[in-house]
C-alpha cells in the first residue's frame, strides 16, 4: 500500500514538472511586447551638460562644458524580467531607476551587469532583449551618456539572445546615448571597454574601465564564476600605459564588473579580524552569513592594479544585499546598491528596503581625477 502512493505521488509530481515544462516552453517562445514606462520620468529633468567623442587615442570620451565635478552613478542589478510574472516588480524596478537618477544628476550612468533576469520560471520568459529594451527606453528619455557591464544573467545559454545579440542592440542607432562598445575580438567576455574623461578645459582627468566578468566557470551557476583573464589585464595595462606614457605621468582609473573579485572576500575577512590592513568606509555584507558570492579563484588583476598605482576604486554588484565599501592595498573595493524586486525573491527582496539604491562615483576636476568620492544613495532617502 505504501508503495503504491508512493509511486502515485511520485508520478504526480512528475506530471507537474511536465506541465510546468511545457509552459515554460510555450512562454519562452512568445515575443514580449515592450510596455512603455516614460510615465515614471520627470519631464522637467535637466539632463547633464556632458559632451561625447572620440579623444587623440581614438577612445570614446566625455567632457563636461563647465568646469565642476563629474558625476558617475552606478545602477546594479535592476533585474528586469519583462515577463507575465514580473509585471508590477518591473514598474517598482523601473519606479526606483528613475527616483535615483533624477536624485543623484548623473554625467554617465553605468549599469554593471543583471540588467535583465530572463530565467523563464520566475519570470515567464526568457526574452533577455525586450527585457533590455524595456530599460533602455527609459535610461535614454534622461538623454545621458551611459552604458553596462555584462552580468552573469544577461545572456545566458538558456535565454532566448546571445551576448553577441545583446551587444548589437546596445551599439546600435537606435540607442541615441549608449556608448557602449563590444571592445576588442580577442579579449574574453564581451563589453570590455573604457571612456576617457575629460575637463571642460580639455585636460586629461581619468580613465573609467568596464569588463564583462560574468561568466560561469561551467555552464551554470553552481559552477562558480571566472575572474578577469589574463589577457583583459594585459588590455587594461597597455591601455593605462599607454595613457600615461602620453600624458607624462600615471593615470587615475576607475574600474567597473559584476561580479566581485576573490580580494573582496579576502579584505572582508581581514576586516572581520580587525587587521590594520583594511578599512571598512561604510556598508556591510548584509548577505546570509556575510557570504561574498565572488570569483572562484585569485586572477592576477587586483595585483596588477595595486602594483600600476592608476586605479583608485573598483565597483561590482552581483550580490544584491551586500553595500560595503572598504579601502585595501590603496583601492576602494565598493558594492554598489542594487534595485532588485525579483531575483532574490523567495529571500523576501520586495519588502527589504536597506539595500535598494544607486552608488554615485563623484571626480574631483581640479585634481586630475585622483580625488573622489563615493555615495551610497538609499532609495528610501530620497525625497
Amino acid at each position: 500500500m505504501d508503495n503504491k502512493k508512493t509511486k502515485n505521488l511520485f508520478l504526480k509530481f512528475c506530471g507537474i514538472f511536465v506541465c510546468l515544462g511545457l509552459l515554460m516552453l510555450f512562454l519562452s517562445g512568445c515575443t514580449n511586447n515592450i510596455p512603455d514606462y516614460s510615465n515614471y520620468v520627470n519631464s522637467s529633468y535637466t539632463p547633464t551638460d556632458a559632451i561625447v567623442f572620440e579623444d587623440e587615442f581614438g577612445e570614446t570620451a566625455i567632457k563636461l562644458s563647465e568646469n565642476r565635478d563629474i558625476k558617475v552613478l552606478q545602477l546594479t542589478d535592476i533585474h528586469i524580467g519583462n515577463g507575465p510574472l514580473t509585471e508590477k516588480k518591473d514598474k517598482k524596478a523601473i519606479e526606483a531607476v528613475c527616483k535615483v537618477i533624477e536624485h543623484a544628476k548623473p554625467d554617465l550612468i553605468v549599469l554593471s551587469g543583471d540588467l535583465v533576469f530572463p530565467v523563464t520560471i520566475m519570470t515567464g520568459t526568457n526574452d533577455n532583449l525586450s527585457a533590455l529594451k524595456v530599460l533602455a527606453n527609459v535610461i535614454e528619455k534622461y538623454k545621458t551618456p551611459w552604458t553596462i557591464c555584462m552580468g552573469n544573467h544577461d545572456a545566458e545559454d538558456f535565454a532566448k539572445y546571445s551576448k553577441s545579440e545583446i551587444c548589437s542592440y546596445l551599439e546600435s542607432s537606435e540607442l541615441k546615448y549608449c556608448i557602449f562598445n563590444r571592445g576588442p575580438s580577442n579579449l574574453d567576455g564581451m563589453g570590455n571597454h573604457l571612456i576617457n574623461v575629460y575637463n571642460a578645459n580639455n585636460s586629461y582627468n581619468s580613465c573609467l574601465f568596464f569588463f564583462d566578468n560574468g561568466m560561469y566557470n561551467g555552464g551554470s551557476q553552481l559552477s562558480g564564476y571566472q575572474e578577469l583573464s589574463d589577457n583583459q589585464v594585459n588590455w587594461y595595462s597597455s591601455k593605462i600605459n599607454q595613457f600615461s606614457q602620453a600624458k607624462g605621468q600615471t593615470i587615475t582609473s576607475y574600474v567597473y564588473y559584476h561580479v566581485p573579485g576573490k580580494e573582496y572576500e579576502e579584505a572582508w575577512n581581514l576586516y572581520k579580524q580587525n587587521s590594520p590592513k583594511v578599512e571598512l568606509i561604510y556598508g556591510y555584507a548584509n548577505e546570509k552569513n556575510e557570504k561574498l558570492s565572488c570569483s572562484s579563484e585569485f586572477g592576477t588583476f587586483f595585483e596588477t592594479a595595486v602594483s600600476l598605482g592608476s586605479t583608485k576604486a573598483i565597483f561590482c554588484g552581483h550580490d544584491h544585499l551586500n553595500d560595503f565599501s572598504l579601502l585595501y592595498k590603496g583601492i576602494r573595493l565598493t558594492y554598489g546598491k542594487s534595485i532588485d524586486y525579483t531575483a532574490y525573491q523567495f529571500q523576501g527582496i520586495t519588502s527589504k528596503t536597506e539595500q535598494r539604491g544607486g552608488t554615485l562615483l563623484t571626480i574631483k576636476t581640479s585634481s586630475q581625477g585622483e580625488k573622489f568620492e563615493i555615495t551610497p544613495i538609499k532609495l528610501t532617502d530620497i525625497q
